[in-house]
């Protein structure tokens, strides 16, 4: 007989590791399953933002990703004559979130992290060298099928099925879904290397380079602390298999300095960066996230980040289907809010692509003196502080609902740090006016209480940076209500703002009948 789990997820990578870490935290048991014996060696995403921080923050991570990391300060866009085209300066930028805004690292440091927060969470099993072969849902959950690279038959059951398992996800396809092409696609090849011995390589961790030469477009930039990372554009007529060689790599990294006498080549490999979406991410017992969900080229740094979103976004939606709370409103919103959501990262990524992979000289020259007469007169750069909403679901979205929350140090019960590590995380009430709590109806707090909400003044007592009242003047709000994904519900004002935002979760959360007592 097939063993029971509350959730099963095929895929080790990053995303599923996340959703069984958040849902076992949450109580529930949690098999996860992946084809690879071990963690992958070689390097793949390198960068995750201030979002993706914050969910390793609330899983307890931060310090163990510390090491790991390097924080640029710069982002700078150069033509071919080593013209600034533009420049971020993510050093002095404070994000919404409370962390630094990006942070650079080497995907193997990172699942190794997650991996032993697994391995050491008693309610996750961990199954690698199990490759799921077919699944079949009823109306009590979903039996998951493989085998070992033994040829051992595996069988197992979950009462709910992620699919984490990649671009070529078994589930998406078991579920017949299609991906939408969203018309962009270009080859790159992708080099990852290391100092040699006590030598130093070219820039540094606090600069990221992206060079828009028609002749090659090339990108530098950290790969983790002490490791650097090269993309560069395959040209017209160039086959991958001449671009994708050892002999290659070396020949188009010679001219920044970097050769065997100083440098190790981790490794070379062309990647097809395009951008995609599946046309649906639920089918009754069963999900998807990451990149069976979405493709995203990398230009803008978010194919991983969306999908920690994923993860976030899901794992408390089948917390509460566990515990009998959830409605089926509840569950399909992560479809709509998740697939809109990601379709404003990816058309933001193809956007820079486009304006990146330019070839034509002539293009390029015209491009290059558009961006330096923005630049001249103070406009923004491109892709510059964008932070999409969700799609319509669960949130006011008339009132702010599906906007990022602000998060920032305050000083609360005579500790002082991150709210999330000071007051905690969930479905929170915050406010500028005293505790929202103390104003909900009998209906509202037997809601609230039912979620495991929490209520907290942040005003300027508490506010140790200002953060949240630079927040609540931008929301033009003194009370918001933020979901454990850490996206509004909405923010309003006056003395019935708390009880009318704990009220809009009503038609998506079942109440049992023992918290209305």
């Amino acid at each position: 007989m097939s063993k029971i789990y509350d959730v099963a997820i095929n895929g080790c990578g990053p995303t599923g590791l996340v959703g069984a870490l958040l849902l076992a935290r949450a109580g529930h048991t949690v098999a996860i399953l992946d084809r690879h014996e071990a963690i992958y060696p070689l390097p793949r995403a390198i960068a995750y933002d201030h979002e993706v921080a914050r969910i390793l923050g609330v899983l307890g991570l931060t310090e163990a990703m510390i090491p790991l990391v390097a924080t640029p300060g710069v982002y700078q866009w150069q033509n071919r004559d080593a013209e600034l085209l533009f420049e971020l300066n993510w050093g002095d930028a404070a994000s919404i979130s409370g962390y630094a805004t990006s942070y650079l690292f080497s995907q193997p440091d990172m699942e190794k992290v997650l991996n032993a927060a697994a391995q050491a969470e008693p309610l996750i099993e961990v199954m690698r060298g199990v490759e799921a072969t077919g699944f079949a849902q009823d109306g009590d959950g979903v039996t998951l099928t493989g085998h070992r690279l033994s040829g051992e038959a595996v069988s197992l059951r979950g009462r709910w099925l992620v699919g984490a398992d990649g671009a070529n996800s078994l589930v998406r396809r078991g579920l017949g879904v299609s991906l939408e092409d969203l018309g962009f696609r270009a080859d790159w090849l992708v080099v990852d290397v290391i100092p040699k011995g006590g030598a130093s390589l070219p820039l540094d961790d606090n600069l990221m380079l992206q060079v828009c030469d028609p002749a090659r477009p090339t990108t530098v930039v950290s790969g983790g602390p002490g490791r650097r990372r090269w993309e560069f554009m395959a040209l017209e007529g160039e086959t991958l298999e001449e671009l994708n060689c050892e002999k290659r790599a070396w020949e188009l990294l010679k001219p920044w300095g970097v050769t065997p006498d100083n440098a190790v080549l981790e490794r070379h490999a062309v990647y097809t960066f395009r951008g995609a979406l599946a046309e649906t991410w639920r089918h009754g017992r069963v999900f998807i996230a990451g990149d069976a969900a979405h493709l995203t080229p990398p230009f803008a740094g978010q194919g991983l980040c969306a999908g920690f979103r994923d993860a976030a976004a899901l794992a408390w939606r089948l917390d509460l289907a566990l515990q009998g709370k959830a409605t089926e409103a509840l569950l399909d919103s992560y479809e709509s809010e998740r697939r809109a959501h990601a379709r404003a990262w990816v058309m933001n990524a193809i956007e820079l692509g486009k304006v990146i992979c330019v070839l034509d000289p002539a293009a390029a020259a015209e491009r290059d003196a558009a961006m330096k007469a923005a630049r001249a007169t103070g406009q923004a750069p491109p892709s510059s502080g964008i932070l999409p909403r969700l799609g319509a679901g669960m949130s006011l979205t008339e009132r702010h609902g599906g906007a990022l929350a602000a998060g920032g140090k305050v000083s609360f019960g005579g500790k002082q740090g991150h709210f999330d590590d000071v007051v905690g995380s969930g479905f929170v009430l915050v406010s500028r006016s005293g505790d929202p709590g103390r104003s909900l109806s009998g209906q509202a707090a037997d809601l609230f209480a039912a979620l495991g909400g929490i209520s907290a003044d942040v005003g300027p007592d508490v506010d140790c940076a200002n953060a949240y009242a630079r927040w609540f003047d931008e929301l033009g709000a003194d009370t918001a209500l933020i979901r454990p994904d850490f996206y509004l519900v909405g923010a309003a004002s006056g003395p019935a703002a708390a009880n009318e935002l704990v009220m809009a979760l009503a038609p998506f959360v079942t109440v049992p009948e023992p918290a209305r007592a």
